[in-house]
């Protein structure tokens, strides 16, 4: 049902008095003689007419007022975003979701940007708080992270709230490149050092997962293709991290009714496997995606049954939870990722939530030394629905079964 203000309600009774009015004067003019039309005249015009300039003078000011009442002023940001500054760790660590340190690190690294600097003389709020006031909406989810709230909290009108976040994704987007990069030539040599030590596994990149970033309201624009399995509303996200936890790549924004498999086969990954992997590189993945070159999921029944898969598949999870981990940690220290709190009713609001996640993994690597609270974590149930039959690329998928078969036979005798 559409929301309406104060204002626009004021207007709406009006026009349905008015029209009420209208209804009823034709249905007495029609029933009423000259007798009674002259009684009417006499008695009542004067009051009549009074009601009626009295109704016009209200529709005419709540038309053009933008307000009913007074606006109460905030107080300054400063004021209030002081308090927490000058907290002890443990409650500046709750508010910011990182240490102090690594706090003033972001700041240091964003603090040139140019969306910090107006063309007026008018001087915009410092830095850190406006990133305080962003990561009070990124690191909280339901009713903590809404506009009202981050501005109640730190004393501060909505817009300005809006406005903070929008200048703080700005200029840490501009750093995405070099934060949120896939291993170059050495780095991947290093990790597939360090898997195959640890895990077993040869030539291993790292792994992907998918993961429902939810929606705490039904999108205007296409809602029913962001209504998931599970009877929610969701963003898709494929993630895929190395061993280190470290978010090597981010597709986001296929909406939540998509399946891994289907999100994957559109990814760069997918659809340009050579700038990505050489030789004999992977990823480990689930059973939703398709076995190939570049994939090597688990296997799927009836296959699973037998006794070496099974094992295979025990070996294959132990490492893969790796993913799980840090999309866990993702969504614990900014927890705006399980349920956003924005309302999707165009492409520009979509394309704003996919800026908002990628935003999160971005810091997300910037904070892997940081020290992480455990509590913050939570688990991701991920998407496991029934794969579709696809008929793509089926020539690799039989490539990468015997790839797999090869890997299998290696991860067994390594154990």
């Amino acid at each position: 049902m559409p929301r309406l203000v104060n204002r626009k309600e004021l207007v709406r009774s009006v026009d349905v008095k008015i029209l009420t009015d209208l209804v009823l004067h034709d249905v007495l003019d029609s029933s009423s003689d000259e007798e009674d039309e002259m009684l009417c005249e006499t008695d009542g015009s004067s009051s009549e007419d009074d009601e009626e300039i009295k109704i016009a003078v209200v529709r005419y000011f709540a038309t053009q007022s933008r307000y009913l009442s007074a606006r109460v002023n905030s107080p300054k940001t400063k004021e209030l975003a002081y308090l927490i500054f000058q907290s002890d760790e443990l409650t500046f660590k709750r508010n910011a979701r990182m240490t102090r340190q690594a706090f003033f690190a972001v700041v240091d690294k964003i603090g040139s940007h140019i969306v910090f600097r107006n063309k007026s003389h008018h001087e915009q709020a410092p830095v850190p708080d406006q990133l305080m006031v962003a990561l009070s909406r990124f690191g909280f989810d339901g009713s903590a992270s809404s506009l009202w709230t981050a501005g109640s909290r730190l004393g501060i009108g909505e817009g300005t709230v809006s406005l903070y976040t929008e200048r703080v994704m700005y200029a840490l987007l501009s750093l995405e490149k070099t934060v949120v990069t896939w291993p170059n030539t050495s780095e991947r040599a290093t990790i597939k050092a360090r898997i195959e030590k640890n895990q077993g596994f040869p030539h291993c990149l790292g792994y992907v997962d998918g993961s429902l970033i939810g929606l705490q309201e039904a999108p205007s624009m296409c809602g029913e293709d962001y209504y998931t399995r599970k009877g929610s509303f969701a963003i898709n996200a494929m993630i895929v991290c190395d061993d280190l936890k470290r978010i090597r790549h981010v597709f986001a924004g296929f909406p939540g009714c998509s399946h891994d498999h289907r999100v994957f086969m559109y990814s760069k990954l997918a659809l340009n496997p050579f700038k990505y992997f050489s030789g004999h590189e992977y990823l480990l993945a689930d059973s939703a995606y398709p076995v190939s070159d570049i994939i090597v999921p688990t296997f799927k029944k009836p296959l699973a049954n037998s006794h070496e898969n099974t094992a295979f598949n025990t070996a294959h999870s132990q490492a893969r939870v790796i993913v799980e981990q840090t999309i866990g940690m993702l969504k614990g220290r900014f927890q705006s990722s399980k349920a956003l709190r924005l309302r999707i009713k165009n492409k520009k609001d979509h394309e704003f939530a996919v800026y908002w996640i990628r935003t999160c993994c971005m810091l997300h690597n910037m904070l892997l030394d940081d020290e992480y609270d455990e509590e913050w974590t939570v688990e991701d149930d991920g998407d496991d629905g029934p794969i579709p039959n696809p008929n793509q690329q089926a020539v690799a998928t039989e490539r990468g079964s015997t790839k797999r078969e090869r890997i299998k036979q290696y991860v067994l005798r390594w154990q």
